[in-house]
């Protein structure tokens, strides 16, 4: 007789590039809709889609710890947080989040938001006078950053406490 028993399987590794893959991956997503809208011309779609960017780094974090939708205060500190600038996003989200430094969390996203105009400004100057490149620029800016945030996250996350 074979006896059947189900296996949950979680990991203990905190793994920041798979933080900031999934983050970029979330923010592109989500910042290509946002410029698309834009083109479309429907201010509300495009402010909400714009929000959204704010907890795209968020969400990229947990999915890559395995915690998607645990931490919804997270979430609604990112969106609120963007709505203020990229400086007061990790203010909020450190704050609404017990396992982020607020101060690691605004390194990472000063450093995300410089190096992110760096390569809008290096795409626009290898593509030159063609404007479809400022669609892309936006998305590559928004990609960057939100991988910078999610590696940090991930990065230097406090241990989760046990329930």
């Amino acid at each position: 007789m074979v006896s059947l028993t189900a296996v949950t399987a979680t990991t203990t590794e905190k793994s920041p590039w798979r933080a900031m893959l999934f983050a970029a991956l979330f923010t592109a997503i989500i910042a290509l809709a946002t410029a698309l809208v834009f083109q479309a011309a429907i201010p509300w779609l495009y402010v909400i889609a714009f929000l959204l960017i704010g907890a795209a780094p968020v969400l990229g974090y947990q999915m890559a710890d395995g915690s998607l939708g645990r931490d919804w205060l997270s979430l609604i500190a990112g969106i609120i947080g963007f709505i203020l600038t990229f400086i007061l996003w990790p203010i909020l989200v450190g704050l609404l989040n017990k396992r982020q430094s607020v101060w690691r969390l605004l390194l990472a996203s000063i450093v995300g938001i410089i190096l992110g105009v760096i390569g809008f400004l290096l795409l626009g100057t290898f593509v030159g006078q063609n404007p479809a490149w400022v669609q892309w620029g936006w998305v590559l800016l928004w990609a960057i950053w939100g991988g910078a945030c999610g590696a940090a996250m991930s990065a230097y996350a406090k241990p989760q406490e046990a329930a």
